[in-house]
């Protein structure tokens, strides 16, 4: 039944589409540029800026990995509050990045003077004042201070060692949604050239690998030590400075073209005319993700009126879900190589609330990492009630940048790409609902609704 109810639902998407479209085109409307998005423009203009913070980057890496050397035990603290939390949930337990890079509230009884203290700015206009005083309470215990933002709109006084510019013309929240992708942009390169250093001295951090990837539990369980110390492993290969830095820049060129691309522009068309349909007859439409920054970014600057949930902090029974969804609804579930955790069957959760969905991940058919609890219902892709699927295209590896020790790549693109998707979909949604009338009929409503 749920099935039958799908294919409905896109035929009158189908069908509704064009009359209201062709209807307003009649009436003068001018329809917007399509695939004209503002966020990939905006995106794409900073990169420019991004290369030229290379060198600074680099020597920010540099004093980190001399600290780290020299006092052997330094932690990298990334911070929650204020608005600098999404830009730490892309660093922390992340495949392809630093075993080190851990929430500040952690290792407490573990800290010293010789740590480094690594947050963002969003916007100056929210996430001032929280900066304000961590940079200060972190610069009283001696460690250093890396902060990923605006150099506009910076207040002044601030104690900060090393500013990686994110090129925003103000310090304001209208550009917030850019300044974050452009922030975690430069915090893997800023990853990399910490890494590239380190090898430098002839040592090595720990990088933790992707969960589907085959190999990952045993190679993880080196590196994630239940004490929480960093340990820095012999490295005889040097790698020179702004090599890593490039790749991953180039892994960032290429997303962009391939977020461009026909097959992808065409599934955020597909995707955008669903939530419009829904939005029309009054039905709410919801973005949710389990995915490091994605859980926290779809709740800032969107421009359609989509409403959002938690994925991650959601319940042990995900509470969140059936809180907020409701039959008829419409849900875009954002994953990364899969839609459940293998603790955690999202997909049954949002199917007992009676909703309709729409999920995002990678599909792909390669060999994966097998669990013993929890393996079907991690890699669980059976979504025939789904209304449509939108596929993620980056590599299995999802790490991008190589590196001449295990698990030789580090710094997922993924983090960057399901941002400019959200964003490409959410504004697609917006030029769409000033085209479409909110207005239907009694007869679309009952066949929607059986």
């Amino acid at each position: 039944m749920k099935r039958y109810k799908r294919q409905l639902i896109i035929f009158l998407v189908c069908i509704s589409t064009f009359f209201n479209i062709n209807t307003s085109l009649f009436a003068g409307d001018v329809i917007p540029a399509q695939n004209d998005f503002f966020v990939i423009k905006k995106y794409e203009e900073r990169l420019s800026i991004v290369e030229k913070q290379i060198p600074l980057i680099v020597s920010a890496a540099e004093a980190v990995a001399k600290r780290w050397v020299e006092n052997k035990q330094v932690l990298l603290h990334y911070p929650f509050g204020g608005d600098t939390s999404n830009f730490t949930m892309e660093f922390i337990a992340r495949a392809g990045g630093l075993d080190n890079a851990q929430p500040s509230t952690l290792r407490i009884k573990l800290r010293s003077s010789n740590d480094v203290f690594v947050c963002s700015a969003r916007s100056w206009e929210k996430g001032g004042l929280f900066l304000s005083k961590e940079l200060e309470k972190s610069k009283q215990s001696g460690w250093l201070n890396i902060v990923f933002a605006s150099r506009n709109g910076m207040p002044e006084g601030l104690p900060v060692d090393f500013l990686i510019d994110n090129g925003a013309t103000t310090g304001n929240e209208n550009e917030a949604a850019v300044n974050n992708i452009v922030n975690i942009t430069n915090g893997w390169i800023f990853t990399c050239e910490l890494v590239s250093a380190l090898t430098r001295m002839s040592v090595r951090p720990g990088i933790l690998k992707g969960m589907p990837l085959p190999g990952s539990i045993e190679h993880n369980e080196i590196y994630q030590h239940t004490n929480g110390l960093p340990v820095l492993y012999p490295c005889k290969t040097r790698i020179n400075a702004g090599i890593l830095a490039k790749q991953y820049l180039k892994s960032v060129r290429s997303t962009i073209k391939i977020l461009l691309s026909e097959k992808n522009i065409a599934q955020i068309e597909k995707a955008s005319d669903i939530a419009v349909w829904k939005l029309a007859r009054g039905h709410t439409v919801w973005v949710s993700s389990f995915t490091h920054v994605l859980d926290g970014e779809v709740f800032c600057n969107n421009k359609s009126p989509i409403k959002a949930f938690r994925g991650i902090s959601c319940g042990p029974n995900g509470e969140t879900f059936r809180k907020n969804l409701k039959e008829h609804d419409l849900l875009f579930w954002f994953g990364e190589w899969t839609v459940n955790l293998p603790w955690l069957d999202y997909l049954k959760i949002i199917r007992d609330t009676g909703a309709d969905y729409i999920a995002s991940y990678r599909q792909g058919n390669e060999k994966q990492q097998y669990y013993k609890e929890g393996n079907s219902i991690f890699y669980d892709t059976k979504m025939d009630d789904a209304l449509m699927i939108i596929n993620q295209y980056w590599d299995f590896e999802n790490a991008c940048v190589r590196i001449p020790f295990p698990p030789y790549k580090m710094a997922p693109i993924s983090g960057v790409y399901v941002c400019l998707l959200y964003r490409m979909l959410d504004e697609e949604i917006a030029k769409k609902l000033l085209l479409v009338p909110s207005v239907t009929t009694k007869r679309e409503m009952q066949l929607c609704t059986k």
